[in-house]
């Protein structure tokens, strides 16, 4: 923070204006104290003309007008009338208006000025209240001494040091402050952006899923209807089933959205309740096999994420390779839970189907759901077959 900033924090709107009002308060008070014969402390001088105080007063007041934007610079031109005051005969404007200075240069400057000045006079005083005690040979010249320069030089010095101490850590505060708004700002954001994703993933596992198997359904059950009506009946009460399902989990969510438990899991799902997913496939002419068992203890969280990527797998199986048979396997090992889906999706010089009949959003909300629990998946082509592996962590198990 630059001085100005520091100058208009407390107050001042104009620095040079305000700086200037003060100096020229400083030469009006001492031009009265001087006329009041009320100036000059030490009466064994020779005395001097009133110009000659008021000539040295000027030059301590005229430096006040940078007091605020070159304090140091202030200082050093204020010192040289100063120790000629000294020199002259002390005089109490001239020491008044130099405190003025050292309290400015203490609090504005920077740091390493700021702490120089702090330490700096003490030596000099002792000394010099020493040298005078000895040399007139009054120890009330030397109290005399100290007293004085206590009251015009270290006590601004010290004042401006407490103030500044004060005002830094103000400032630091406030930055802290602003800092864990910031932080604040950002966590609300990377929460919303985390809830849109999720109601996306599960929207789209929700709509496209179920909407995508009962077009399917409906259009092998048209082309069933005269053939073999007795099945074509059979997947229209599949499609009635996946619809009813859909309605549903809309409607989960739809409390979800409503409800303030955070805690709530948006929709329904578990890996032991595999059948209204196989059946669906198999009503639109994909049988589906199962190698091995899912765990039934699963934490609620890992048991959903894995029921909504099987049902996604068997969903892109049913939209990409009508009719062609599915192998679903599970295999519980090493704290892990292993998915694979395999699938026939033809020649192995044909181009991948995915990417050409569909937007790719299906395998993004698999990798995204592995990841969110702490596995991982990938999805890819593995001769004529199309592959989906996934890991999932069981380390942490449901105890209910």
């Amino acid at each position: 923070m630059d001085n100005r900033e520091s100058e208009i924090r407390v107050g001042f709107v104009n620095p040079r204006y305000n700086s200037l009002l003060v100096a020229l308060a400083y030469f009006a008070g001492g031009s009265l104290l001087y006329a009041l014969d009320l100036g000059v402390l030490v009466e064994d001088r020779p005395p001097q003309p009133l110009w000659v105080w008021l000539v040295l007063l000027a030059c301590v007041c005229a430096p006040m007008t940078m007091r605020r934007t070159r304090p140091l610079l202030a200082l050093l031109l204020g010192t040289v009338p100063v120790l000629v005051d000294l020199v002259v005969g002390p005089s109490l404007p001239v020491w008044i208006a130099y405190g003025d200075l050292l309290y400015t240069a203490t609090l504005f400057g920077s740091a390493r000025t700021s702490r120089f000045l702090e330490r700096a006079p003490l030596v000099p005083i002792v000394v010099g209240a020493v040298a005078l005690g000895v040399y007139f040979g009054e120890l009330r010249i030397a109290v005399w001494a100290v007293s004085i320069a206590a009251l015009v030089i270290v006590v601004p010095i010290w004042w401006a040091r407490s103030v500044r101490t004060h005002r830094d850590a103000a400032e630091i505060e406030r930055a802290r402050a602003e800092a864990l708004s910031r932080v604040a700002e950002l966590d609300r954001r990377a929460a919303i952006t985390t809830e849109r994703q999720r109601l996306a993933r599960d929207l789209h596992d929700v709509v496209a899923g179920h909407l995508s198997s009962i077009a399917i359904q409906s259009e092998a059950a048209l082309r069933l209807r005269d053939s073999d009506p007795d099945r074509a009946l059979t997947v229209l009460e599949s499609v009635r089933s996946g619809s009813v399902a859909a309605l549903q989990e809309m409607q989960s969510m739809v409390r979800l959205l409503r409800s303030d438990d955070t805690d709530e899991i948006t929709t329904a799902g578990r890996l032991v309740d595999l059948e209204p997913l196989t059946a669906s496939a198999r009503a639109a002419g994909t049988s589906v096999r199962i190698d091995g068992r899912p765990p039934a203890d699963l934490d609620a969280e890992v048991d959903l994420t894995a029921y909504r990527i099987v049902q996604e797998t068997l969903t892109n199986a049913v939209k990409h390779a009508p009719g062609r048979p599915v192998t679903l396997r599970f295999d519980d090992a090493d704290g892990r839970l292993g998915i694979e889906v395999v699938n026939p999706i033809g020649d192995p010089d044909t181009p991948d189907p995915s990417p050409a009949r569909g937007a790719g959003h299906g395998l993004r909300n698999i990798a995204e759901r592995a990841a969110a629990v702490g596995g991982h998946a990938r999805s890819g082509r593995d001769g004529n077959e199309w592959r989906t592996y996934v890991q999932l962590p069981i380390a942490n198990r449901s105890t209910t």
